[in-house]
């Protein structure tokens, strides 16, 4: 029951004395089966309904839990046990490896087995002569586990690949860049060029492209610079970056994004590399609304791709990232389903439709247009700097002359490091004023009459504020108005020169084993240091101290400046049996 199509449909006429032979049971089988499957395939999709959650074990082993999975054909996969696998013994290790690209992806596909041998009396009818005179009398439904380095065909893969279209812009063996266009653009409207980075390395990233665009245009101009600086975002490993698109008013043609190679420049820690971009992304400009012509295509173009499309595709399950070592590999780290490919039941999608109704009602209820809190501001990042603004009460007391009078600590909410800071003083008219009251006093402006001043702490992302009268005042209180601008450019710098390196670098123990580790900071007068290790693997003093724990694995040990929390490094250790 391997077969991959699903038609003609043809089923059993039965009659009273009809000889029923092989052929009529298998077919009878075979038609139910297809029947089934069809409906999987065409009405829940493929992938992941259940479980099937890999979870690391050790240095080299993983555990698929049990779950339950539809393939690309509609045939069901369970899983009703869960599989521990070491990775040298999946079927594809050694291609993989091969290729040395640091990471591997786990897949399920359907299988079957013939089971239970028995004597066939016929003797002739056996599946293969080594049988003789034996035939198998069952088949079992199964599952087979496998490695694999190529990904997937995407529109087999996700509902999103019905609506944009993903295109891999450059790839390496730790960086991705991807970039994604939406499939529909209603003439005349608005859309977004999504450009996706991925990286799992330890230098910084940063390139830059251009995009020439026809039928196109992104804030009036027919070009789109790309360009990223990880040291620009909070290090995660993934980020997005979102461009505005507008559509011609023609309907019936074709948007198109073309990048162009000679623009390409890409940089790693701050060295340059020579790569080479290739992408092209296209979108159809429609007169309908962008859903209407998706749904038109789909019903037009569903049945040729899912019923006569003879290629099956696995259900991607994790992709597994390696670290070498020595003649072999080791498992850093995990990503379930990297393609989300999922398949949603009714209750499922019920219940996030009413969750999401349920956030955007509470988001209606309580939200606040142009104001702030008193003790934190709103930010805003306009070309290459970073905006904050808020607003707060000092109480004055006696309201003498000379009399000081401070706020309490605001987080300008910019983050760590120096900002600059304008403060401006609320007067009962309305107007602020920044600077010495003493300047406007012809205006005969009502109000406090103050000088103010700003006091910053730098390693908490905050501030103070003093005010000292100029005048004495039966005023209670006032209301001071302040904004916070950092130059991203200066940001850069602080990060660029304040860094942390581990002694050594990388790290083989057997369980037990203690190991005394250096963090050395560089231009930073404060030397301290914070040691930590993430998910239970060992422990480590303040002095660098670590003890590796009972169980062997990969563990991450981390030194995080105590001055500079943003600043960080970190090592792997490879824990080993003794």
């Amino acid at each position: 029951m391997k077969n991959s199509t699903y038609f003609p449909f043809e089923r059993n006429k039965y009659f009273y004395g009809k000889l029923l032979s092989v052929d009529d049971f298998e077919l009878e089988q075979r038609y139910m089966n297809d029947k089934r499957r069809m409906l999987n395939r065409f009405l829940h999709g493929t992938g992941v309904a259940a479980g099937l959650y890999v979870v690391q074990m050790d240095e080299q082993t993983v555990s698929v839990e049990m779950g339950f999975a539809l393939d690309s054909r509609g045939r069901e996969i369970v899983i009703d046990t869960p599989v521990i696998r070491k990775l040298p013994l999946i079927d594809g290790f050694e291609v993989c490896c091969r290729d040395d690209v640091g990471y591997v992806y786990l897949c399920l596909e359907y299988d079957e087995t013939e089971t239970e041998r028995v004597h066939n009396i016929s003797g002739t009818m056996s599946a293969t002569r080594e049988l003789g005179d034996m035939a198998f009398s069952k088949i079992r439904e199964g599952y087979r586990l496998f490695l694999t380095n190529q990904e997937p065909e995407q529109p087999i893969i996700s509902a999103s690949a019905l609506y944009q279209e993903a295109q891999t812009v450059w790839q390496s063996e730790e960086i991705k860049i991807i970039q994604i266009m939406p499939r529909y653009m209603q003439a005349g409207t608005f859309g977004v060029l999504i450009i996706q980075v991925e990286n799992l390395g330890r230098g910084n990233l940063s390139f830059s492209y251009e995009l020439v665009l026809n039928s196109l245009l992104s804030e009036g101009q027919a070009v789109i610079r790309v360009s990223f600086d990880e040291m620009l975002f909070e290090r995660t490993g993934r980020y997005e970056i979102r461009y505005p698109l507008q559509a011609s008013e023609t309907a019936g043609v074709e948007g198109t994004a073309a990048l162009v190679p000679e623009s390409v420049h890409v940089s790693l820690s701050g060295v340059a590399d020579e790569v080479r971009f290739s992408c092209c992304s296209s979108t159809k400009i429609v007169r309908e609304e962008a859903k209407e012509a998706l749904i038109a295509d789909y019903y037009k173009t569903a049945m040729e791709k899912i019923a006569r499309d003879g290629a099956a595709c696995p259900v991607y399950l994790a992709k597994i990232f390696l670290v070498k070592t020595a003649d072999t590999y080791i498992i850093d780290k995990v990503k379930n389903v990297p393609f989300g490919q999922y398949v949603w039941n009714n209750v499922l999608e019920s219940a996030v439709g009413q969750l999401v109704r349920r956030e955007l009602a509470d988001s209606g209820a309580h939200k606040k247009t142009g104001q702030e809190t008193e003790q934190g501001g709103r930010g805003e990042r306009k070309n290459g700097v970073q905006i904050a603004q808020g607003s707060t009460g000092i109480v004055l007391g006696t309201g003498q002359r000379g009399g000081k009078f401070f706020s309490s600590e605001i987080v300008h909410g910019l983050g760590l490091g120096r900002v600059t800071i304008i403060l401006g003083l609320e007067k009962k008219d309305g107007s602020v004023v920044s600077g010495s009251s003493e300047i406007f006093e012809e205006e005969e402006r009502s109000g406090v009459d103050a000088e103010l001043a700003a006091c910053q702490n730098p390693n908490n992302g905050s501030f103070i504020i003093g005010l000292r009268l100029l005048t004495a005042t039966v005023e209670e209180m006032v209301t001071v108005h302040w904004t916070a601008v950092r130059d991203m450019a200066e940001l850069v710098q602080e990060k660029s020169d304040r860094r942390i390196f581990i002694k050594p670098n990388l790290l083989e123990l057997t369980v037990r084993q203690s190991y005394h580790l250096e963090a050395v900071c560089e231009n930073m007068a404060e030397k301290a240091v914070r040691w930590s290790v993430k998910d239970e693997g060992g422990s480590v003093d303040a002095n660098g101290l670590y003890t590796a724990p009972n169980l062997p694995g990969v563990y991450e040990i981390v030194a995080q400046s105590v001055a500079f929390p943003e600043v960080k490094a970190s090592i792997f250790v490879i824990v080993r049996e003794a």
